[in-house]
């Protein structure tokens, strides 16, 4: 017996937002997909994807929420990243960060502090390096 194969399922992939040089956001933002800023936001930013912040463009909140951000131009807020922070050296960032890594260019302004996840330091203890368990469960803020 012959079997009609099933129709495909549309993918599901993240959306890209793209907001032009020039344009300006006073209000709070959401976004489910990927974000690529050449103009300004004043207010709170949650980018569920990669966020870019191009040379000339610029984020003044309180808190800005990502998954990874890659930063050519001018944040001013709170960065909780659930991934890596990228600082190319042409970024100015002015305010706290989250992340599970923080990479800083050369040249990169940065004025803050850092605080690395608890989730992402135990997920990168290696046991096979010979580190204690203890000394592992501290690091990763239980013991």
């Amino acid at each position: 017996m012959l079997s009609r194969a099933k129709p495909a399922q549309p993918q599901q992939t993240a959306g890209m937002t793209y907001l032009d040089k020039g344009s300006l956001i006073t209000g709070n933002l959401s976004t489910n997909g990927h974000l690529r800023l050449d103009g300004a936001i004043k207010g709170n930013v949650s980018v569920k994807g990669t966020l870019e912040v191009s040379t000339g463009a610029s984020i003044e909140g309180e808190v800005l929420e990502v998954e990874s951000l890659l930063l050519h131009g001018s944040v001013k807020a709170n960065v909780n990243a659930r991934g890596k922070i990228t600082i190319s050296k042409t970024g100015r960032l002015i305010g706290d960060v989250k992340a599970t890594s923080l990479d800083i260019e050369t040249g990169a302004v940065f004025s803050g502090r850092s605080e690395m996840n608890a989730a992402a330091i135990s997920s990168q203890i290696d046991p096979s390096r010979g580190i204690p368990e203890a000394e592992a469960k501290k690091a990763a803020g239980k013991a």
